[in-house]
């Protein structure tokens, strides 16, 4: 039998497959030729043996060395890592110019948008101080022709003690404050908090406000009020009712039996209670907690029971927010009576063995400032003008702005159009508003108004009996007629042309009653230099115009 030798192989070109590929037709060859022992081995063999074994040669000896693929690939890691370090900083580079610009362009617009807001508060401040000298020529002109008259048989106003350059500073109005107008007396007010019936009264026409208002009276069924028939009713703009009665007797009868009718408007109305406030200064905020309201009333009323016997005490509190965290700080104190606060604003207030200064506390001095357009002067729910933004014033509510917890956001005042909030204490309109309270402040009267009591007459400025002035007219000379009491004409003379010592002879009259009314031992008071000036100068001021009345008698004559 023939030998089967190995065919004609194809060698491949990888040089991997090529060897197994040679290795095993040689291992092939050799064991046919095993086989064979003697026969000749075929040329065709043997070419195709030599054939495969040369090329297999020529490609090792073309294959690279592994050390310089190793080098070469390690040569081209470095410049990589050479050329993104690079790339690297030339972005940097790149980014930190593009921040340069970005500020740049940014302090352009800022200082553009600072000079166009101080053109416009230029332009705000040139209008105020064109009204304002308007406003001072206006006064100036009032104090010259009335001033000068009025001063010649009253004490000095504060517009002409500005005009004569004297100073406002620690000094109360001397003018006796008006009483509480008839209308007022005869007032009740009904604070409403529930929306819905806000709105439905709006709907009513005064009639059937009027006619609302009594229904709920009638149903109480109280035998004490059943009777009341109003006189007016409306809605002020705050949605609360205004209702006037015939006489202040009725004003009282509803509001001492309220909870009998008022809830028949709306379940969360009440009626509002005046009250007449006073500020005590230097209290110890460890020996006063606001937590326990009836032990402080308790306390107070106990201790000045002998100054306001029968007070009542509505409100006890801090005047400031801070107050807590300061050592000593001033509280404010609601009476329910004029009088009694005005008591308390003469002899003090006794608080644990201490007698403590008190003075007026007047609720037209506080800063008001409206929450939905951010002017001052009134609130929120009497406001009808356009929304705007406490801190962009832009037009929708405060705490719906996006931009207020943006540190890097411009702020925009609705009311100066400077870069800050609405209620910025360096805001101009607050500035301006804030002077206002202060001359408010210093030109307060002193006493609360009292209201007049059925039957009779008002305290005069409702101060207190002992500080009262005896007016001389056809009333009171009628009455001293009735009386029984007589006065001397030489005396009512001397009284008229003793007008340097006033003030001595008051302050007798005074300290003569305050030793009758008064448990307490009197003080001495001393005026202080500013005081004197002021009378001294009024005293000159009043003995010059009886000189000038002389000489227009005699030029007459």
């Amino acid at each position: 039998m023939a030998t089967q030798w190995p065919q004609q192989a194809t060698w491949p070109s990888p040089i991997h497959e090529h060897a197994t590929r040679l290795s095993t037709y040689l291992q092939d060859s050799l064991s046919c030729i095993e086989r064979t022992n003697s026969q000749p081995v075929p040329a065709d063999l043997v070419k195709t043996i030599i054939h495969g074994t040369v090329t297999f040669i020529l490609k090792v000896q073309h294959t690279p060395d592994l050390s310089a693929i190793s080098d070469a690939l390690r040569i081209l890691q470095t410049e990589a890592k050479t050329a993104a370090t690079e790339n690297a900083h030339t972005l940097s580079d790149i980014k930190n110019e593009l921040k340069s610009s970005t500020e740049a362009v940014r302090q352009c617009t800022t200082a553009t948008q600072q000079n166009t807001n101080t053109g416009e508060e230029a332009r705000a401040a040139a209008k105020e101080a064109s009204e304002t000298s308007k406003a001072v020529l206006e006064i100036t002109r009032e104090i010259k022709t009335k001033g000068i008259q009025n001063q010649a048989n009253g004490p000095m106003t504060y517009a002409a003690m500005a005009a004569r350059g004297q100073t406002l500073a620690g000094a109360y109005n001397t003018q006796s404050p008006k009483g509480p107008s008839a209308q007022a007396q005869r007032e009740v007010i009904v604070n409403i908090r529930d929306s819905s019936t806000v709105q439905s009264l709006r709907v009513m026409n005064p009639r059937n406000l009027k006619a609302h208002v009594e229904r709920a009276i009638e149903q109480s069924g109280n035998e004490n009020i059943v009777h009341i028939k109003i006189v007016s009713s409306n809605q002020l703009k705050s949605g609360d009712l205004s209702i006037k009665t015939a006489n202040s007797k009725e004003v009282e009868a509803l509001q001492q039996f309220a909870d009998d009718w008022v809830h028949r408007i709306s379940a969360q109305a009440t009626v509002r209670i005046p009250t007449y406030g006073v500020i005590v200064h230097g209290i110890r905020t460890s020996t006063l907690d606001m937590d326990k309201f009836e032990e402080n009333r308790t306390q107070i009323l106990q201790d000045n029971k002998p100054f306001i016997p029968r007070a009542e005490i509505k409100h006890i509190g801090w005047l400031t927010r801070n107050a807590p965290t300061k050592a000593a700080s001033s509280i404010t104190i609601e009476f329910t009576k004029a009088e009694d606060a005005n008591k308390i604003i003469d002899e003090g207030l006794v608080w644990q063995g201490e007698v403590f200064q008190c003075e007026r506390y007047e609720r037209q001095c506080r800063l008001k400032q409206c929450y939905k357009c951010q002017k001052y002067g009134h609130i929120g729910t009497q406001c009808k003008a356009a929304t705007a933004c406490g801190y962009c014033a832009q037009e929708h509510d405060t705490r719906d702005c996006p931009s207020k917890s943006g540190l890097d956001t411009t702020k925009k005042c609705a009311l100066c159009r400077g870069e800050h909030e609405a209620w910025n204490r360096q805001c101009p309109a607050r500035k301006a508003e804030t002077a206002k309270m202060k001359i408010a402040y210093d030109t307060r009267p002193r006493y609360h108004p009292v209201p007049e009591p059925t039957g009779g007459t008002a305290q005069r400025g409702g101060m207190p009996e002992a500080r009262q002035r005896t007016r001389t007219n056809g009333a009171t000379a009628s009455q001293d007629v009735q009386s029984g009491r007589t006065r001397s004409l030489s005396r009512r003379g001397q009284k008229r042309t003793n007008t340097g010592n006033i003030v001595s002879s008051r302050d007798g009259e005074n300290q003569q009653t305050g030793e009758e009314n008064s448990h307490r031992p009197q003080r001495t008071i001393v005026p202080s230099r500013r005081a004197l000036e002021a009378i001294e100068s009024n005293t000159r001021l009043i003995q010059w115009h009886d000189q000038q009345m002389d000489v227009d008698e005699n030029t007459e004559s």
